[in-house]
């Protein structure tokens, strides 16, 4: 797709909105011209990141979806209304910005701020005031389209992102390769498989002009063409044959694959991502929703997509989206508090240990607070190399004891 969101957003917001700005936040119009020339492409990047998946896609659609995009066409009747007007506006980025960046947040405006110079509330204000316009811009082109036009639409950005990103930033969150074409997630469910961009049957592209030659090739071979001939015919249709059983195979995998996934739309309209059927997820939900199972000390569920850096409490990036479908299953009970538990191997000293698993609890702990959950909800608490799981004479089982686990102490 040739449309190039960054030159709309230039083009139809970042001209007035970095004279308003400007204005509004006491800053210089270059400065605030610099941090948006950083912060429309961080943006747009995140939502293309997470568009990849389709609970990701149809996420971006309900957040256009909430949008006053008549409202965000005119950004100087916007401004003129005040600081009211202003920080409404600033509501809402605050939530897209929450949603997009998570906890790299923090990391995007210093390096923002390090680009251009602003006050680092300044920064903060003006990646709230700009989420809402790149969303609008995004609204106005899917407007009366569909999902798979979005996907498509997305898609289509990532080169011009990878152009348009500040040094370091695709680093920061995750995506200095965002203009390859490698693949995407493939742990979708089977509800899927048959989008409305023909994704699911894309291999008949190429098996369609395979038949079609072995249907010449036999055509000629029926004319006199001789024995060679019509051994390159049998060839032929050998290669359709074993190319249409990969085929079958490739799909018949794809369908083994999907059932190993938990799907579940909860209450607040969120899908969860990628859970595994016997993941920290379903066990969560299912204990949550069965009301013969009671709250104990003792039923613990142990968190299986979390990775922290070796030795520290640092999350590494790929954990998000677990961390995500926790905190939103909270979010969907209100009523369940839980206690993060962390555990470590027996390498090593114990004391360190014990302050390690502690810390990497308290970070989970942190970052479900960061996603919206009220931290009067939360407890952590280390226990370093107590209570294994497996026999620590193992690397296998080493690692099975490295751990973060979730109990129920409320629901």
């Amino acid at each position: 797709m040739s449309i190039n969101l960054l030159d709309l957003v230039k083009d139809q917001v970042t001209g007035a909105l970095t004279k308003q700005a400007s204005s509004f936040l006491g800053e210089s119009e270059s400065s605030v011209g610099s941090a948006l020339g950083a912060i429309m492409p961080t943006l747009l990047g995140s939502v293309v990141q997470k568009s990849s998946t389709s609970s990701g896609a149809q996420g971006i659609m309900d957040m256009v979806g909430k949008l006053d995009l008549g409202s965000l066409s005119n950004i100087a009747s916007l401004f003129a209304g005040g600081a009211s007007s202003v920080n409404g506006l600033m509501n809402s980025g605050g939530g897209i910005v929450d949603a997009l960046l998570g906890n790299k947040t923090s990391g995007v405006l210093d390096l923002v701020t390090k680009l251009s110079g602003m006050k680092s509330g300044s920064s903060s204000s003006l990646l709230k005031m700009a989420a809402p316009f790149l969303m609008g811009i995004i609204g106005n082109q899917i407007k009366g389209k569909g999902l798979g036009f979005l996907t498509d639409l997305l898609s289509g950005q990532k080169k011009y992102v990878n152009d348009a990103l500040p040094a370091g930033m695709g680093s920061l969150l995750g995506f200095a390769n965002l203009g390859s074409t490698g693949s995407t997630s493939t742990k979708t469910t089977s509800s899927h498989h048959t989008s409305s961009n023909g994704g699911g049957n894309n291999w008949l592209k190429w098996l369609l002009p395979l038949l079609l030659a072995a249907a010449v090739l036999y055509w000629l071979s029926s004319r006199g063409c001789g024995e060679k001939m019509v051994d390159a015919t049998k060839d032929a249709a050998q290669t359709v044959e074993n190319t249409a059983a990969n085929a079958v195979d490739a799909v018949d995998s794809l369908g083994k694959a999907a059932a190993n996934f938990f799907t579940k739309k909860l209450s607040t309209g969120f899908d969860l991502m990628n859970a595994a059927t016997d993941g920290i997820e379903s066990q969560l939900i299912n204990f949550i929703e069965d009301g013969s199972k009671v709250v104990d000390k003792t039923t613990w569920f142990n968190f299986d997509r979390l990775l922290f850096d070796t030795g520290k409490a640092t999350l590494q990036p790929q954990s998000q989206e677990q961390l995500k479908n926790i905190a939103e299953i909270l979010k969907a009970y209100p009523n369940v508090n839980i206690k993060i538990g962390g555990y470590t191997d027996n390498v090593g000293d114990p004391k360190s240990n014990l302050k390690l698993s502690a810390d990497r609890a308290n970070t989970v702990m942190a970052e479900l607070v960061a996603m919206g959950i009220d931290k009067g909800r939360l407890e952590a608490e280390g226990y370093g190399q107590e209570h294994p799981v497996a026999s620590n004479d193992t690397e296998e089982g080493r690692q099975q004891n490295r751990r973060i686990a979730v109990r129920v102490t409320k629901k």
